[in-house]
């Protein structure tokens, strides 16, 4: 079966467009974000895998880099939050951009219309973007075109949550200023391995995922927890949710349940269930053998801790989770020199072989929601009759 899923995984890399993008020049990309040159916040509207992509992006470049970030993203219609945001902004000095694939996502068209209400002078010829399939049945594309904005197409061949490495992903990112070819070459170094190698066996990547799922399988394990030793990985854990969960989510008999957990905080609050609890999880675990150095604290009273700094603390933390863990349950080790945007795309690639190879052996289609569609169908039933 690995090797059918092998085989099935480079098949997918040679063809399709999730990928392909890796190829592809940005320079469009970087033209479409010299729009909001000159702007002091940014908003991106959209919800799912049209924001936790480039969310995570963002996000991380922030918190990596130590400088807030102006883009904005506005994904849920909670009506406080909204308006705190659009009353925060100088509408002379913001951007908008809006994503949705097929240009009906009624979260993001009710916050855009929205906007649209309360900024009805704004300059959307020259400050706004929106990104959608190009097709008469898309809404936001009737709406940007009505408006004057600028259409950016979304690859129909890319779903949302694979969206990352296209203009969904890239485009956020560019504005917050992300180095994306930084971000790019780390997803290139993961596909281009997979992609030469002539066997499961050459490519550890890949035997990794299988392990865990043959365990998933054998043990009947339904959740997989995610613990990541990084503050700055917390947006990309809350990416690899829904990516898991609307590709694999498919089966009765089959599903994982992920969960995150972040270490060392979550030691504190889930690490008892963890280890004291029912066995009925597989756990990955990402650390980072280095972290930034800082002051090395030298106090008597502080038994342990004196002549150590706070580097040092995380890694004993890693090392002694992951040993506990072993003992109760399957671990895999995702481990980086550093967590950087680099790490960053390669890990948001190994996602997408993960699911690829696990869709393959568990046989469900990982590029489908069906069940998502019914509650959409019933919260228009509901909206009608409010």
């Amino acid at each position: 079966m690995i090797n059918a899923s092998f085989i099935h995984l480079k098949n997918c890399i040679e063809t399709m467009d999730m990928f392909k993008v890796l190829r592809e020049d940005a320079s469009h990309i970087r033209d479409a974000a010299s729009k909001f040159n000159g702007c002091e916040k940014i908003l991106v509207i959209g919800t799912g895998g049209s924001s936790l992509g480039g969310k995570c992006l963002v996000n991380f470049e922030a918190l990596y880099s130590g400088n807030p970030s102006k883009v904005i993203f506005l994904e849920n219609v909670d009506s406080r939050h909204f308006m705190n945001v659009i009353n925060s902004c100088d509408k002379s000095k913001t951007g908008i951009v809006v994503i949705s694939k097929s240009g009906k996502t009624t979260e993001t068209l009710m916050l855009f219309a929205s906007l649209c209400e309360l900024w009805g002078d704004f300059d959307y010829a020259n400050r706004a973007i929106a990104i959608t399939e190009i097709s008469e049945t898309s809404a936001l594309m009737k709406i940007a075109k009505s408006k004057n904005m600028t259409v950016l197409e979304h690859n129909p061949n890319i779903g949302g949550r694979f969206s990352v490495f296209s203009v969904v992903g890239l485009l956020p990112a560019l504005l917050g200023e992300v180095d994306i070819e930084i971000f790019i070459d780390g997803a290139r170094t993961l596909i281009n391995r997979v992609a030469n190698a002539n066997s499961p066996s050459e490519c550890h990547e890949i035997t990794n995922v299988a392990d865990m799922y043959r365990v998933i399988e054998s043990k009947k394990i339904n959740i997989h927890v995610v613990m990541a030793y990084s503050d700055l990985l917390e947006d990309y854990c809350k990416w690899y949710i829904q990516l898991i969960s609307e590709s694999l989510g498919k089966s009765e008999s089959f599903g994982i349940t992920p969960v995150i957990a972040k270490g060392t905080v979550d030691q504190h609050s889930m690490l008892q269930l963890f280890l004291g609890g029912p066995p009925d999880k597989a756990f990955t675990v990402i650390t980072q053998r280095r972290n930034d150095d800082t002051v090395q604290v030298r106090n008597n009273l502080l038994n342990n801790l004196n002549g150590h700094n706070i580097r040092d603390l995380m890694l004993s933390h890693q090392r002694a989770t992951i040993d506990a863990l072993k003992e109760k349950a399957f671990v895999r080790v995702l481990e980086f020199d550093e967590v950087n945007m680099w790490t960053l795309g390669y890990l948001m690639a190994l996602s997408f072989v993960e699911v690829i190879v696990i869709a393959k052996l568990a046989g469900v289609n990982p590029f489908d929601q069906p069940a998502v569609e019914a509650s959409k169908r019933l919260a228009m039933r509901y909206l009608d009759e409010l």
